[in-house]
């Protein structure tokens, strides 16, 4: 089943629409929002008051003015010099690259700590890329050797805002600057779109995954903290065990090595940052 402006991702139920709009239809009004996709998702998550101009203990990290790397500390614009020293940026045909993109993802992987480190297999990964057609797909080559050390994914721009999905590279190559160099040409494609008033999301505060990547965007590359309201909706028959585990959630940090209590504890943050108003 699939319901407008709403999806299923990574056991949630989230909006399809553009962070600075209110879904029109929320579950509480739709029961048919935990059939979605013909998943089972555990809950369903939105923000409102997006950009509501003071601190709150949820956020998107958004880059809305143009980026110009001259504003740059002298020891980051550096960092970044030497990323493009060292790599070209293109947007690609994701079609030719499958296998070279496969390899990234793989080696990317490799480094995630375990209680969260994904699978990958290889033809399911060649399968979804013949969907990726909605989104601009930029990659990162080394100048010398013209191999593909990394890649991101941005939606196509809608409603004002593109979607910073994906940045993924090889870790062997992070001290030579890849991520820096992916980031400086996905800011130069799309200038433009932020001259005129577009902006640009890498998502919202991230509880689940151990990664500086937002923090780094708001040093070297001038994104921002975008503060809203968060809210969630449980599965109805969740929402008793999750009223249950409350209590504990601090003896369930101690056992967050383990991948299901580390995906539990995520459930349980997000319950403490609703629960506990604007800022914590």
């Amino acid at each position: 089943m699939q319901i407008d402006g709403w999806k299923y991702y990574n056991h949630a139920v989230i909006p399809t629409t553009a962070p600075h709009i209110t879904p029109a239809v929320l579950p509480s009004k739709n029961s048919d929002i935990w059939k979605i996709g013909g998943a089972t998702p555990l809950l369903a998550r939105w923000t409102t008051d997006f950009d509501c101009g003071h601190k709150t203990n949820w956020w998107y990290v958004i880059k809305d003015t143009p980026f110009d790397i001259a504003e740059v500390k002298a020891k980051r614009r550096y960092e970044i010099n030497k990323g493009i020293k060292n790599f070209y940026v293109v947007e690609i045909d994701p079609l030719d690259y499958k296998e070279e993109l496969y390899k990234v993802q793989i080696d990317a992987f490799s480094a995630y700590p375990e209680k969260y480190r994904p699978t990958v297999e290889r033809r399911s990964f060649y399968k979804s890329i013949d969907k990726w057609g909605e989104y601009s797909v930029i990659a990162a080559f080394h100048r010398d050797t013209d191999e593909l050390c990394g890649y991101a994914l941005l939606s196509k721009a809608n409603e004002g805002y593109i979607d910073f999905t994906v940045l993924k590279t090889k870790p062997q190559y992070e001290k030579f600057s890849v991520n820096a160099a992916l980031v400086e040409g996905i800011m130069r494609q799309f200038n433009d779109f932020l001259e005129k008033g577009g902006y640009i999301c890498d998502g919202a505060r991230n509880i689940n995954h151990e990664t500086g990547f937002q923090d780094y965007l708001e040093k070297y590359f001038g994104f921002r903290k975008a503060y809203c309201k968060l809210h969630i909706e449980y599965r109805p028959k969740l929402k008793g065990v999750i009223k249950l585990l409350y209590p504990f959630r601090k003896i369930f940090l101690t056992l967050d090595g383990v991948g299901k209590i580390h995906q539990l504890n995520s459930v349980l943050k997000m319950e403490e940052i609703c629960r506990s108003g604007d800022v914590e």
